[in-house]
């Protein structure tokens, strides 16, 4: 039997329609060849998920999502419908997380089947929803943010703050060259009294071995007087006055070893007669101030220190 034209065009054209349609459909992931239950799940936001992406368990690609419905009675919710293959049992535990597709995008279906109750074809899966990498991002730089304005608030206070400081450190400076004027002074006019108090010290001293010399000598002149007193006036008067005299020694004993004393640069007198160290330390507390306010005047960083941190 011959076939005309228009039938040879006819047959060809539908095998070349078919050839389309199942090129098409597996090229969206549906496995045309094989047996799959078909699930539901419904999430408030796909976030970019599409028709064909895979269903997977435990990283294991198992099947594909079929189809993408819009509930409007539901406030808008997305009803997703997904196929897995036959030898797969779910049960009512298991969860389809909506997760991120690696580094480059896309949304995948991740199942996690916990024990439970088998469930049949066209039941529902409970759904969940993985935070995504924009989500995280903006979550914890959001405190990070909230603290770098903290900062900066606290650096406009310490900047208004610098202000105060530098007439602080001027005053400081002020008060401690008047301190170091009045120092030198002090050092000046105190010169000349531990001058004058030496010389007197000295003075003392001969003075009194003169007096120490003078009273031995009277005491000899006195003995041979005693001795030639022959009467009871004589004798009492000697009794007094051999008192007298031994009184005497024993203030001019005194006085010796007080003068050893000062000589031997014992007690106050002797430190301010043998010991120049007061006027010494003096004049080198005026000098050490002056180096400190030298310093101070080129270093000031090394004395006066800010931080913003709460560190030393």
């Amino acid at each position: 039997m011959k076939i005309s034209k228009e039938a040879r065009v006819g047959l060809f054209t539908s095998i070349a329609l078919a050839i389309l349609y199942f090129s098409f459909n597996f090229l969206k992931g549906a496995d045309l060849f094989s047996n799959q239950n078909e699930y539901y799940t419904i999430y408030d936001n796909v976030g970019g998920l599409t028709e064909s992406k895979p269903v997977t368990i435990n990283g294991l690609v198992v099947g594909r999502v079929q189809r993408i419905d819009i509930l409007q009675d539901q406030g808008n919710k997305l009803r997703v419908k997904f196929g897995i293959s036959k030898d797969i049992k779910l049960t009512d535990q298991t969860v389809a997380l909506l997760a991120d597709d690696g580094l480059l995008g896309g949304k995948v279906i991740q199942l996690t089947i916990n024990p439970g109750k088998v469930i049949t074809d066209e039941a529902n899966v409970k759904s969940a929803t993985q935070t995504g990498l924009a989500a995280l991002i903006q979550e914890k730089s959001f405190p990070v943010l909230q603290n770098a304005d903290s900062l900066i608030t606290n650096l406009n206070k310490i900047s208004r703050q610098f202000d105060q400081t530098g007439l602080i450190l001027k005053t400081m400076l002020l008060n401690a060259n008047q301190t170091t004027l009045g120092i030198q002074g002090l050092v000046k006019n105190n010169a000349n009294n531990f001058e004058n108090i030496t010389s007197n010290a000295a003075l003392l001293g001969t003075n009194l071995n003169l007096f120490a010399q003078n009273l031995t000598e009277t005491e000899k002149q006195i003995g041979p007087i005693l001795q030639k007193t022959n009467t009871f006036a004589d004798s009492l008067q000697a009794i007094h006055l051999g008192r007298t005299v031994a009184d005497l020694n024993r203030s001019v004993k005194s006085i010796e070893n007080l003068l050893a004393e000062i000589n031997a640069g014992k007690g106050t007198m002797g430190k301010l007669v043998k010991d120049d160290s007061l006027y010494t330390n003096l004049d080198r507390t005026a000098a050490s101030m002056n180096y400190l306010l030298s310093d101070l005047k080129t270093n000031p960083k090394r004395y006066v220190h800010f931080s913003l941190f709460g560190k030393k």
